[in-house]
């Protein structure tokens, strides 16, 4: 029961914020990467909140996350706080969906409630898709960010 209920915890907490979560990073062409995040972060939260689709939502939610602490995060070091948004708070949210990902929805779920089971190839499959399309916003990111002025 303790195992479900921390689960069930980490895809709730996890997810909702992800879920709320959305600002532009930067990425280029903007509205491409507007939708993809949106619905990494909504998508991928409400389904990782509902315990539903397996490791779809909570890997989406892992993947988004790793590039918004690199594109939006990194630079401003570990700690957030005066006037700084550091990557703290990104990191360990990404490794918990990761977990979530990696272990599964749990008992309290509506995968375990509707009796839905995925098959095994599905996790890797998936975390293989997730992590094309983080290197591939990555990459769009290297190729259009604004040049830094000289100082």
């Amino acid at each position: 029961m303790n195992v479900d209920l921390a689960i069930f915890v980490l895809r709730v907490v996890v997810g909702g914020v992800v879920a709320g979560w959305f600002n532009g990073i930067g990425l280029r062409p903007g509205i491409l990467w507007a939708v993809v995040a949106t619905l990494a972060e909504a998508g991928g939260g409400t389904l990782m909140v509902l315990g539903l689709g397996g490791p779809l939502g909570p890997g989406v939610v892992a993947g988004d996350l790793v590039v918004v602490a690199i594109v939006a995060h990194w630079s401003q070091g570990f700690w957030a706080g005066g006037g700084k948004v550091g990557w703290e708070f990104p990191v360990p949210l990404a490794a918990a969906a990761f977990a979530v990902a990696l272990i599964g929805n749990g008992a309290w779920s509506l995968d375990r409630l509707l009796g839905l089971a995925y098959p095994d190839w599905l996790l890797g499959a998936w975390l293989v898709i997730v992590l094309v399309g983080a290197v591939l916003a990555l990459g769009a990111r290297a190729m259009f960010a604004p040049k830094q002025a000289a100082s």
